[in-house]
């Protein structure tokens, strides 16, 4: 069990209903560019903050979670992102493409072809 610190995956509910509907709209409206404002977020600029966002937004806590940074998982970005999410939602991490239903990528998507289920945020 998580301590309870802050709320689950650290942003607030409106802030992840903000980011499903830009999502939403991203998917739905062809050609339609998103305005997004990014919130201020425990880690650097640079980091993939916006990707972060998203990821929070879609993280439930049923949710098995790869980060993937630079083709690798053990970046200290991914790394990062990774021990991030596990404190702030409590949520399993892997390593495995097949195992996880959420993954999180920066520059390249996985090898391993995706299933359904299976969410790719891709920074």
């Amino acid at each position: 069990m998580r301590e309870v610190a802050y709320n689950f995956a650290y942003l607030d509910e409106q802030t992840k209903r903000m980011i499903r509907r830009a999502i939403l709209k991203g998917v739905a409206v062809p050609g339609y560019q998103v305005p997004f404002a990014s919130r201020e977020m425990p880690m650097p600029y640079g980091w993939g903050t916006g990707g972060v966002q998203l990821t929070a937004a879609c993280l439930v806590p049923e949710d098995s979670l790869k980060v993937i940074d630079q083709g690798a998982d053990d970046t200290t970005n991914a790394v990062s992102i990774r021990k991030f999410f596990q404190r702030t939602a409590g949520v399993a991490v892997t390593e495995a493409t097949a195992e996880a239903t959420l993954i999180q990528t920066r520059h390249r998507i996985p090898e391993t072809p995706l299933t359904e289920g299976q969410i790719l945020v891709y920074q």
